[in-house]
């Protein structure tokens, strides 16, 4: 197989095509680059060393290397100089990976420098002949009077008020209760609350349990007997029967607001009913154009993928699905929580996450894969201009805050965002050229060529 040969001061790096979208790297650091991080991995382990004759931290790197092996100092250099090795290389041949590498050493010595070598999939090009032409629905969308009830009832809905009531607990009620739970007669950590609000329906409890007080009233004593789920997360529950002493306290209902001008005032900033569910309407319509539109796009954009041809790596799905985690857990660290918390609280797995989000993964690829082939036709770029304006829209960001934040962007999270503005691009321009219908027909009438 041929190779290609690229070198700088400090690496050199050779690519061999081992098969499609698939290659291999031997990645050469040059000894100067090497020392540097020989130099680096003493510096900031020398403190760790206690040799006689000299003070913590003091002793030489070679009185160091003498004592416990020249090798020592290595596996610290190669952590340092290895990633900018890796990505000098990508950068030497213009590559664009899609997974992370699979990484071996080659030789290693402070004379002659390291050798690596890596294996990578590289990103693949679509091919896509005619996009012209594609069709969507038209659809005006209207606020329909169910559309304004149903609002009208969420509204209330939050504006609702619990109240006792003096009857038999329903379904969706509130009880406060008093409750105590024994497994072979024997009470149980955990099992125990006091004037604890419960709505029954609502699933908080062991399947069978919020059943079982359908019908009681204040003041009354209720026997539940429940059997633990065999998934259950405690694991010394997890299918064994239990009785609950449960003491209802009060029930409760929930009182809605009376639809009237009233109302209107104590919610928004109409005097009237009416006002309001004009407003309401027009919300309501603008939210369905908003929905419209990216229904028009999505359906669209089926019909573009389907036209499209590429072989896709499996490590480009992996990619993506590591992407979506990332995203994930920025979003759960944004809200002030703990990850693994979070994980262990809701039973989740990377795994089980990874598994549900694989559909949307392989869907997402595939359509940035035939945007990008649409780019190249059309000869689309995004300018430096165009990508710090679309950061500053998405972001709500201006002026010095924006450059800063697009500044500090590192290359592979500069290039995922380039990436996607392109293809927003690529598919305002397919839209344009797409045909309103009458239909509409249904997505499942859209086939994507698996082959």
């Amino acid at each position: 197989m041929a190779t290609v040969q690229k070198n700088d001061n400090l690496v050199t790096s050779e690519l061999e095509n081992i098969e499609n979208n698939k290659v291999k790297l031997t990645i050469t650091i040059l000894p100067e680059r090497f020392r540097e991080g020989l130099q680096h991995s003493y510096s900031r382990n020398k403190q760790y060393f206690n040799l006689p004759g000299f003070r913590k931290g003091k002793a030489p790197r070679k009185i160091i290397e003498q004592a416990y092996g020249r090798d020592v100092f290595f596996e610290d250099a190669i952590n340092f100089v290895l990633p900018d090795a890796y990505e000098t290389a990508l950068d030497q041949h213009e590559l664009d990976p899609v997974y992370r590498p699979e990484i071996s050493p080659g030789d290693i010595s402070e004379k002659d420098g390291a050798i690596f070598f890596a294996e990578v999939y590289t990103r693949p090009s679509a091919e896509i002949d005619d996009y012209h032409g594609l069709t969507y629905p038209k659809g005006e969308p209207e606020a329909t009077e169910e559309d304004i009830q149903n609002e009208l009832r969420s509204q209330q809905e939050k504006n609702s008020r619990q109240v006792s009531v003096a009857r038999s607990a329903e379904m969706d009620d509130v009880v406060t209760i008093n409750f105590e739970g024994f497994i072979d007669d024997e009470p149980f950590d955990g099992g125990k609350g006091e004037d604890f609000n419960l709505t029954l329906g609502s699933g908080q409890f062991i399947p069978g349990f919020e059943e079982q007080l359908v019908g009681s009233q204040p003041g009354d004593d209720v026997t539940v007997n429940v059997t633990f789920p065999d998934e259950y997360h405690a694991p010394e529950f997890a299918g064994k029967p239990a009785k609950f002493e449960v003491e209802i306290l009060d029930v409760q209902t929930k009182e809605l607001p009376e639809l009237d001008d009233d109302f209107a005032q104590d919610i928004s900033e109409f005097d009237t009913l009416a006002e309001y569910r004009e407003d309401l309407a027009k919300k309501i319509k603008e939210h369905k154009e908003s929905n419209a539109e990216n229904e028009k796009r999505a359906y669209v954009l089926k019909q573009l993928t389907a036209k499209s041809t590429v072989d896709i790596p499996e490590a480009m799905y992996l990619g993506r699905l590591d992407e979506m985690m990332d995203d994930f857990t920025r979003q759960i660290q944004m809200q002030g929580m703990n990850v693994e918390n979070y994980m262990r609280f809701t039973q989740l797995t990377p795994e089980s996450l990874k598994a549900g989000w694989r559909p949307q993964a392989e869907l997402d690829v595939q359509n940035i894969l035939a945007l990008e082939a649409v780019a190249k036709k059309e000869g689309l770029v995004i300018t430096d201009e165009e990508f710090a304006e679309k950061i500053g829209e998405m972001l709500k960001l201006e002026g010095e805050a924006r450059d800063n934040f697009v500044n500090d962007l590192q290359t592979g999270r500069r290039r995922e965002l380039e990436r996607s503005i392109l293809a927003e691009k690529a598919l305002d321009l397919v839209m344009e050229k797409a045909i309103a219908i009458d239909g509409p027909l249904p997505m499942e009438e859209i086939v994507i060529d698996e082959d």
